[in-house]
């Protein structure tokens, strides 16, 4: 006898903040808060809010909450829920997904690095303010949630590239967290008050996605974005069948137990040339270089073992003590395996006709004679800076504008490299200030900039930076228009 079909279960509403959205719907609501006191006078205080965006699917589903900026602070995380939110169109949609972007009355980011203090879930109806404003937002946003996907960042300022973590011990969260293809997962004991904890405390599967690429970069965000998408696809949001695989890249991810491993700063100094997160590297290879605040000797940042770097702190300012790098051991032959696939030279082309270049590329400068030269690519310095052992006036030049010239001596690196004595005409003074904070008055001059297929007259600061890891930097007004930074990859336009 043939079993009976079951008919498909119809879609339903959501009510969140006492708004009930429907079927094929995508609303912005705002979870309220309970009141400030009344101000002088009788006024009544402005009522505070949450926003949320809530989008419901046309056909059943589970039904995901996901939360951004849990301390408050995490612009990437703010910023990846955003667009997670744009991106998600009810009719593609099966259940549905509550989005969050930041975790504190107002939907605002806080203000400075320091992050408020932490509402403890499920909070106290009856409570003070901050355990009703935790158990308004625990009542509407995650009671009844199928899965909870909270967004962050590494704490105290270091980059990261996306990390997942939680009770793996779940089969339900290991699987979330495999889903999301972030790079490694981390087992998690989260605080018990925590809302990771609390979710975990009442069987709501949660993982947490962590990442962050710094001020004024997106990378991290989209990444982070891209994998929350991913980790929603893995629970059937998107209508693929549970238990069905997801892609590559949900079993690429090596599930790691033990703690991370600390790169600590020997002394106070300034951090320079630092790997990108994500970035597999040997063990004893060279993470970053850290330059005393007093003159004597650089020290490199080695890895202690061949393993694959989960953050890293941005080039600036290091304290003593402080955690620089960290990272998570892995096999030798992995490391070495994910090392060379980051080390292989790439083709030139890249998206929409953009060249791509790495981080780090040889350069040739024709003007001055110099056919290889090391070169950090840095987007986030406007100009370009040239190390100069020596340079000295020797006579200027004619006309209505008379400008130095100077007789400058460029190390070439390397054995049996002597150094080249080149002149060249000084078109202007510029003001310039390093990653210390110290201003400097440098000789800027124009030479010819050969990278890889791109040729372009530069302007080039004059400097010392015997103590740089790079003897040339490459600012962004030199790169133009038609290139694509990858900040994981080194060499893409070697041979």
């Amino acid at each position: 006898m043939p079993m009976p079909m079951l008919a498909e279960l119809p879609a339903r509403g959501v009510r969140v903040g006492g708004v009930t959205v429907g079927p094929g719907e995508a609303r912005a609501i705002e979870i309220p808060m309970s009141a400030r006191r009344a101000a002088a006078g009788g006024v009544p205080a402005r009522q505070r809010a949450i926003p949320v965006w809530v989008v419901v699917g046309t056909r059943p589903g589970p039904r995901v909450s996901v939360v951004g900026a849990v301390r408050g602070i995490e612009a990437d995380a703010a910023r990846a829920a955003g667009r997670l939110a744009a991106g998600l169109d009810p009719a593609s949609v099966h259940g549905s997904v509550i989005v969050v972007p930041v975790l504190r009355p107002g939907g605002r980011l806080a203000r400075g690095p320091r992050a408020p203090a932490p509402w403890q879930f499920p909070g106290d109806v009856s409570g003070k303010r901050a355990e009703r404003d935790a158990f308004a937002l625990w009542a509407n946003a995650i009671v009844g949630a199928g899965a909870l996907v909270l967004l962050g960042g590494p704490r105290r300022g270091r980059r990261g590239a996306v990390v997942a973590r939680g009770r793996i011990a779940d089969p339900r969260v290991k699987r979330l967290a495999l889903g999301s293809g972030a790079v490694v997962v981390l087992p998690a004991r989260p605080p018990r008050r925590g809302l990771l904890g609390a979710a975990t405390a009442v069987g709501i599967p949660a993982v947490e996605l962590l990442a962050d690429g710094g001020p004024g970069e997106t990378a991290a965000a989209e990444a982070l974005a891209r994998a929350t998408m991913a980790a929603l696809e893995s629970l059937g949001t998107f209508g693929r069948e549970r238990g069905e695989p997801v892609g590559a890249a949900a079993s690429a991810a090596p599930i790691h137990l033990e703690p991370p491993l600390d790169v600590i700063a020997p002394g106070d100094g300034f951090l320079d040339a630092p790997v990108a997160p994500g970035a597999a590297v040997r063990e004893r290879a060279t993470l970053g270089v850290l330059m005393p605040l007093l003159p004597g000797p650089s020290v490199k940042l080695e890895a202690p073992a061949d393993g694959l770097v989960i953050e890293a702190a941005p080039a600036g300012p290091a304290r003593a003590g402080e955690t620089v790098f960290r990272l998570i051991p892995l096999p030798r032959e992995l490391a070495r395996r994910r090392s060379r696939s980051r080390a292989a030279p790439q083709p030139t082309a890249s998206l929409e006709g953009k060249t791509r270049v790495g981080w780090v590329e040889e350069v040739a400068l024709p003007g001055l004679g110099i056919d290889r030269l090391k070169a950090k690519i840095d987007t986030g310095a406007r100009t370009s800076a040239l190390h100069v052992a020596r340079m000295r006036t020797v006579d200027t030049t004619g006309g209505p504008h008379r400008r130095p010239i100077l007789e400058i001596t460029v190390p070439r690196g390397g054995q049996g490299h002597h150094p080249m004595v080149v002149r060249a005409a000084v078109r202007e003074f510029a003001s310039v200030r390093d990653t210390s904070g110290r201003t400097e008055r440098r000789p800027v001059i124009e030479t010819a900039l050969k990278l890889g297929p791109i040729k372009r007259r530069i302007a080039v600061t004059l400097t010392n930076r015997g103590d740089m890891l790079f003897p040339m930097l490459i600012g962004r007004t030199a790169l133009g228009p038609g290139v694509v930074v990858d900040p994981a990859r080194r060499y893409l336009l070697r041979g």
